[in-house]
Formats: C-alpha cells, sequence, structure tokens
C-alpha cells in the first residue's frame, strides 16, 4: 500500500560517537615522492580532511540545515517481485498550478544533495520559463531510502520505483532530469514508461558507436563527416582515456561490490577517500569545500542501507536477470541490462535534450547521441563536470527551461499541464 510520511534526517549519537572513535584511530599508507594525485588522493590531503572530520565538522549541523531547508518524505511503493521498499524523495512545489513535474535522478557518488541548487531555481516563477514541482528521491540502496535485501534489482527495478514514486505523489506525466545512474534509468523508464514520461533532459549520454552492423545509415553519415572536428577528436581521446584507465573503479563495483564494500563500511576514511577521488576528478575544477565533501560522504556513511549497497546497481546492471530465462521471459519482469538500455532507441514521442558538459567523462561527437531517440535540443557549455547540478546549476537550469518553456522545443510535454 502507498503512503507518504514526513521525514527527518536524524543520525544517532551512538554512530557519531562510533565514527569519531574511527577516525581517532585512522592510519594512513604511505606515497611516492612527487606522486601528487596521479595515483589517487594525495595523503596529506586526506590526513588534513580526517582532522576537519574529526575536529572540526558539524554533522548536527548539516543535518538540522538539511532538515530546515528541504521538504522531506518517505513514501511507501511496491515493487513487483520485491514488495514494498520505503523510499526517502525531497519534494518541493512552486506553488504554480502548471508548473511542470520533474523527476531528478541522481547517480553515484551522488545523491539528493545535488537538486539542492536546483530547487530554488527551478520552483521560483519568475517569468523566464517554466515553473517546476522538483521530485528528488534517494534511489533505493541510496541516502535514505530503503536498501533491497535481494538479488536482481536492476535498471528495470530502479525505473519501476520510481515511477511508482511519481504516481503515489499524483504525477501521471512528468519529465525528467539526470546525469550519471540517473541518464541510465531515465532512458530505461523512456522503454517502459513512455505514455508519461513525453521529456527527458540529460547530461550524461553514454551511446554504443555507430557499428556498420548495429547502424549502417548511422555509420555511413559518420563516414561524411570523417575527419572529425578538433573538438570531436579532443572528445574522443578524453573518453578513451576515461575508458582505458580512469574506470576501473567501475569494474570493480559491477563485479565484486561486496569485496570493496568491507572496507567502506568499516572505514570512513577508506570512504572518504574512495567518494573524494570522484569529486575532484570527475569536476571541472570545481572548488569543493571542507564542508560540501565531508557532507556528501556522510550521507553515504550515515546511508540506511550502508554504503556498500549503493555499488550495487553497477553489478546489478551489469548481468541479465538471472531469474529470466529467455527475452520473452525477461520483458515480462523487466529485466533490462545497461548495454541493452545503452542500445535501444526510445520511442519517438519522447524528447530528448541532452547537454554536454566541457569535463564529463563520456564525451563523444554529436550526431552519436541521436541514436538515443529524438533529440530535439543539443547544448555544449564551456565550464562543468560530471556534477553539473551541483557546480554549475544556473546553467543546467537555464538549459531545462529552454527545453521546457515557451518556444522551446519540449514545451507542453506534460499534456494535462499544457498552457504553463
Amino acid at each position: 500500500m502507498s503512503t507518504i510520511t514526513p521525514f527527518k534526517i536524524a543520525v544517532s549519537d551512538a554512530q557519531l560517537q562510533q565514527i569519531h572513535q574511527k577516525l581517532e584511530q585512522a592510519t594512513f599508507p604511505d606515497e611516492l615522492d612527487g606522486a601528487g594525485w596521479d595515483m589517487g588522493v594525495p595523503v596529506a590531503e586526506i590526513r588534513r580532511l580526517v582532522t576537519v572530520w574529526r575536529e572540526q565538522f558539524d554533522w548536527r549541523a548539516q543535518e538540522q540545515k538539511l532538515n530546515e531547508q528541504l521538504k522531506q518524505f518517505t513514501v511507501r511503493v511496491a515493487v513487483a517481485r520485491f514488495g514494498e521498499l520505503d523510499v526517502h524523495v525531497v519534494h518541493h512545489r512552486s506553488g504554480n498550478p502548471r508548473a511542470v513535474p520533474l523527476l531528478f535522478i541522481h547517480g553515484w557518488p551522488g545523491s539528493f544533495l545535488e537538486a539542492t541548487k536546483l530547487i530554488p531555481l527551478l520552483t521560483i516563477d519568475d517569468g523566464n520559463g517554466p515553473a517546476f514541482d522538483v521530485i528528488a528521491p534517494s534511489l533505493p540502496n541510496f541516502g535514505f531510502s530503503q536498501g533491497v535485501q535481494e538479488k536482481g534489482f536492476g535498471l528495470a527495478q530502479y525505473a519501476e520505483t520510481l515511477h511508482n514514486i511519481m504516481t503515489t505523489m499524483g504525477y501521471e506525466n512528468y519529465v525528467i532530469q539526470g546525469g550519471d545512474w540517473g541518464s541510465m534509468i531515465g532512458r530505461t523508464m523512456a522503454q517502459l514508461y513512455s505514455q508519461h514520461i513525453q521529456a527527458i533532459h540529460l547530461n550524461f549520454i553514454p551511446v554504443i558507436p555507430p557499428y556498420p552492423w548495429r547502424r549502417p545509415l548511422r555509420f555511413l553519415q559518420s563516414l561524411l563527416t570523417v575527419p572529425f572536428s578538433a573538438k570531436d577528436r579532443a572528445s574522443l581521446s578524453s573518453t578513451l582515456k576515461y575508458i582505458t584507465r580512469d574506470n576501473a573503479y567501475m569494474r570493480q563495483q559491477e563485479s565484486r561490490p561486496q569485496t570493496l564494500g568491507y572496507g567502506l563500511q568499516d572505514s570512513p576514511v577508506g570512504l572518504l577517500a574512495w567518494i573524494y577521488d570522484k569529486m575532484h576528478s570527475w569536476s571541472d575544477g570545481y572548488p569543493w569545500t571542507d564542508e560540501e565533501i565531508l557532507t556528501w560522504v556522510s550521507v553515504y556513511y550515515w546511508s540506511s542501507a550502508g554504503p556498500t549497497a549503493s555499488m550495487r546497481i553497477y553489478y546489478e546492471a551489469s548481468v541479465p536477470n538471472n531469474e529470466a530465462q529467455d527475452q520473452k521471459e525477461q520483458a515480462e519482469t523487466k529485466s533490462m541490462t545497461l548495454g541493452q538500455v545503452l542500445g535501444a532507441r526510445a520511442p519517438q514521442n519522447v524528447r530528448f535534450a541532452v547537454a554536454q558538459f566541457r569535463k564529463e567523462l563520456v564525451m563523444l561527437p554529436r550526431a552519436w547521441y541521436r541514436d538515443i531517440g529524438n533529440v530535439v535540443r543539443e547544448t555544449e557549455f564551456e565550464r562543468g563536470g560530471h556534477f553539473a547540478a551541483w557546480e554549475v546549476p544556473e546553467l543546467l537550469a537555464a538549459d531545462l527551461k529552454g527545453f521546457l518553456g515557451k518556444g522551446g522545443p519540449a514545451y507542453g510535454a506534460v499534456a494535462d499541464r499544457d498552457g504553463y
């Protein structure tokens, strides 16, 4: 039975005492002279952050600020084969009856925190584009949402959970914004719930290259544009570096998340290093404050299911549902692997906007993005990285308004709220 109840973040005193004990007893590895960031987070940087965490960082102040700033709820929804889940949701209404319902989907190592900078930019009705109702859940296994206790909770199940949240909260039709796993889940939702979703905005757009046996027409079109532009060559070079050198974390998390989880669960220092490495290297020179870093990491450390659970999405998305033996059974159980999502084209009625920020992890020739579906808006930004909603929220918000506002290619995407 679906229910919606108010929620407040409340870490216990015992949990706070335990983490301070762990930080007091922390030990650190050595490092090579002059290594800098080449091998990961420098020891001096982690030592400094651990000292700040232990002696200065006030989680209670952050907890109070989030509870006062955000309207939070627990939404109980049913997911086929997995029963009912309690999902933490941040929900801010604009007050405009014609507001556009926007489902914001985070990824890893992000969280609902990423939506906090967008909310004031999108919910205000300032006449510069549509106003939005923002719905920002913590994905199951993340943040303050319930963890899943059985195997098989893949992209289709995340999609089902989020769709059920939207309908439970009264939004039969809505739009999506997603980066990282939010992009992959959003594209999965386009396959499964296209009658409810008419527009999706993405700021992370991996695609399978247009190999001649998969996309012969796109392959021929690519040949006509060879040689690639200097910008395309730079993008492909950056993407190749990520694939060949910088995504070992992904291989570990999709193959042995449990093994890695022991270190991240037991050691707040290990969790800090694992997440901060990505925050630093995936952003476009963003000046992270100590408070931001430690709050992001704390959300993972204090998460309801623990930090190990958040990594299982990589495993579950990489393997087919073992209980579905053939394509028919997989369709019936709503099983979709990451490869299937990347290779699928969304129904034509779903309109896409793709926003490419300067330091995104995967950047490809823009023509390739059109294989995901009906791409009606393409924007390139000269600043911003993987965490666009946090790094450059004003750019992301403006692009959303341009996509969905009057004169935009997805104006009127939410049919029963047309005319905003």
